[in-house]
């Protein structure tokens, strides 16, 4: 079997700047049989170096392709960006193609299918007529979308829930093009839609009415054994992310409980943030007595989480966070959230 990959993020172990370990998972444990070769924008921007070094990793040849220019003066000019946000029907990513040298070599390519990867990739179907298609998600944009207007940080931003409600509008418009009678009519019947969140297969396929999508468990590749040995004299707790729109209303709610019951938590328990914007929850936390610390970054965070005994997640909103969580339950750890 020969597969065709085309995506936006170079695949890497563990995400760099975008979920990129998950293609890195399917392509690194496919049958020895399945041959892959992989045209890739780069957007997280891996080293040259780098890319080789994986391309042997994942026995599969990697093709950087770039970006077309007006793409990044798009991402620059705050008059474009206006005009994209108003305007345009579907995200500016989806009007992203490679160039005709590129295409035609991938038309040419014997394939027994094109994997596209992530979601704004699926335009290519209409470039790509004749061959058959997978799309891979991983996530349900138009439920991300939608269940920010649950978030009481982002409702209190009334700039922030008007952007909301026009992307929201725009991720609807993109994924019913995955399914319904529109794809059919202009693409064929050989596409198929994987994600790696129940809900958000469940989301999808109420709001394209299709049955082209198919739940996939999110492959994991690096762990650590670890017992958990809560009889520990003091606990490590670690709480991995950034304090933004995901965790902090859940944050700020947990943060007086936790200074309620200093008495009773101070002597067992530690807390390190592992991520960006915590600094002003590491000062409430220290002025309540607790021992507490910000790591903004590690260069092994596997190696840097076995370190810990229970990992809390706060997360109030999103379809993701899936990559986190996985760390912490397979590397050992006792989750709660």
């Amino acid at each position: 079997m020969r597969i065709t990959v085309i995506t936006g993020l170079t695949p890497t172990p563990e995400n760099r700047k975008g979920i990129s370990a998950l293609l890195y998972s399917l392509i690194c444990y496919r049958p020895s049989d399945v041959e892959v070769k992989i045209y890739s924008y780069n957007l997280n921007t891996i080293s040259d170096d780098e890319i080789l070094q994986i391309s042997r990793q994942l026995n599969a040849e990697i093709k950087v392709i770039k970006m077309p220019k007006w793409f990044n003066l798009f991402r620059r000019s705050s008059w474009l960006t206006r005009f994209n946000k108003f305007c345009m029907k579907r995200p500016i990513e989806c009007y992203v193609f490679p160039n005709k040298k590129v295409l035609n070599e991938i038309r040419q390519d014997n394939g027994d299918f094109v994997l596209l990867y992530p979601y704004f990739m699926h335009r290519l179907t209409e470039k790509l007529q004749g061959k058959r298609f997978v799309i891979l998600g991983p996530d349900s944009m138009s439920l991300h979308m939608a269940r920010r207007f649950g978030s009481p940080f982002q409702i209190n931003r009334t700039k922030f829930l008007i952007d909301d409600l026009i992307n929201l509008v725009k991720y609807k418009n993109m994924e019913k093009e995955w399914g319904g009678n529109g794809i059919n009519v202009l693409f064929g019947n050989g596409i198929n839609i994987l994600f790696v969140g129940m809900e958000d297969l469940k989301f999808y396929s109420i709001l394209s009415g299709n049955n082209n999508s198919h739940f996939l468990l999110h492959p994991y590749t690096r762990y650590k054994d670890k017992i958990i040995n809560l009889k520990n004299e003091k606990l490590k707790v670690l709480i991995a992310g950034s304090y933004d729109i995901y965790t902090n209303t859940d944050v700020d709610l947990m943060l007086p409980s936790l200074i309620k019951h200093k008495k009773a938590l101070l002597e067992r328990f530690s807390f390190t943030f592992l991520g960006k914007k915590w600094e002003s929850i590491k000062e409430k936390l220290n002025d309540g007595g607790f021992a507490c610390e910000v790591k903004t970054w590690v260069d092994d965070y596997i190696e840097e989480i076995v370190k810990y005994d229970i990992q809390l997640t706060p997360v109030c909103y999103g379809t993701g966070t899936k990559g986190k969580t996985l760390d912490g339950l397979v590397n050992g750890l006792l989750v709660i959230g």
